[in-house]
């Protein structure tokens, strides 16, 4: 009897021996360093054994060695409760208790799939053969991990939410990239699943599964190991500490805002932007208006919320565009490029500046700089 060596096969190795090495170097390199990284590495890890199993049906290798018959490395209870943990560790609730609780479920559904490798083959045999193997190990673990998903969608978007109102610098923060590989993996997995009923010889089908493999290991590799842990600025500054007894107090305001006492806040807040132009440095948090006013940051991001209608991103990104536009006014008087403008307003990056720069003028700086030049020679 020979193997079958093919090309969706070859697809498969490849995406084993990316994720394995990659995860690998992520586990040794950074062990001592991000903890969150060590959940970054394990997924890696755990999405290329899942693979050894398509590499041994496609290659027929577990007829040719029958003892590899049901290699314990179907993890359909895992892989997305490892995505889970990996987010929260980088994401604003990184400070809050980790629910590693939603391992659990893939943890027993690995020993439960060993103590059945251990058996002999023909237990083995009988066991796959079974109705409750295929809803057990792969169904209902699918369910699972679909859940799982959809709850670190919410988190995320949650994450995103309050990054915007503690920071003015969100580039790299808001993980949009995890949010993206989430409804990826989510979809192609929803896909995957209606083609393999459809049709689950079909060679095209399985190469539309290897492919979609083969992008998610990259896709999380090349993002992850870019990706920064995101810690609450409330903790590194230990303002849960120091304000710990008007806690009660700012929950009680959230809840039936007094408006006079906002709007007093939100004036203090606007003669300090103002008058120290705060919105200048780039990595602007929350945390220094906060220092400055003596004031819970809390307190600070509610007035902003209740009396702008904005979170604390787009807040301060206004006060850089209104400075822009007076310099862009002085454009032929300054020896400053338009990037150089957005860079002196506080913005960190051309596309941070361009962004919120159209979003609130609905023109480019370049655009509004060449009609305000036309209005200036009428």
């Amino acid at each position: 009897m020979e193997l079958n060596y093919n090309f969706i096969s070859f697809l498969d190795a490849v995406g084993f021996i990316q994720g394995l090495t990659l995860g690998s170097i992520i586990l040794i390199m950074n062990r001592n360093r991000h903890k969150s990284t060590f959940y970054l590495g394990l997924f890696l890890i755990v999405f290329s054994l899942k693979l050894l199993h398509y590499i041994a049906n496609g290659i027929a290798l577990e007829k040719y060695h029958p003892s590899l018959f049901l290699v314990p490395f179907n993890f359909s209870w895992l892989l997305f409760p490892l995505f889970f943990i990996y987010c929260q560790k980088i994401s604003f609730f990184s400070d809050q208790k980790t629910n590693y609780w939603v391992l659990v479920p893939g943890i027993l559904s690995f020993i439960a799939q060993l103590i059945i490798f251990l058996m002999p083959y023909q237990t083995r045999l009988i066991i796959a053969q079974s109705v409750w193997y295929e809803f057990l190990f792969t169904y209902l673990g699918i369910f699972y991990s679909w859940s799982i998903g959809l709850w670190n969608l919410v988190m995320l978007n949650r994450h995103k939410l309050e990054i915007q109102n503690y920071y003015s610098l969100v580039e790299s923060k808001e993980l949009n990239w995890a949010k993206t590989f989430l409804i990826y993996s989510l979809l192609s997995s929803l896909i995957i699943h209606i083609l393999y009923y459809y049709d689950p010889d079909n060679y095209y089908f399985r190469l539309i599964f290897a492919i979609f493999d083969l992008i998610a290991i990259s896709w999380v590799s090349v993002f992850g190991l870019q990706q920064q842990n995101t810690h609450t600025v409330l903790s590194e500054n230990k303002f849960e500490n120091n304000f710990g007894k008007v806690e009660a107090q700012i929950q009680n305001e959230e809840a039936k805002p007094d408006m006079a006492d906002l709007k007093r806040t939100l004036t203090k807040i606007d003669h300090i932007m103002e008058n120290e132009k705060l919105f200048l440095k780039k990595d602007l948090t929350i945390i220094d208006i906060a220092k400055k006013l003596q004031m819970h940051p809390k307190k600070i991001s509610n007035a902003i919320n209740t009396i702008t209608n904005q979170n604390f991103n787009i807040y301060v990104n206004n006060y850089r565009v209104d400075e822009a536009k007076r310099l862009l006014k002085n454009f032929n008087k300054l020896n400053l490029s338009i990037d150089g403008i957005g860079n002196e307003s506080g913005f960190k990056s051309k596309s941070a500046f361009y962004g919120s720069f159209k979003k609130v003028t609905d023109i480019t700086p370049t655009t509004y700089k060449i009609r305000f030049d036309k209005k200036a020679d009428k």
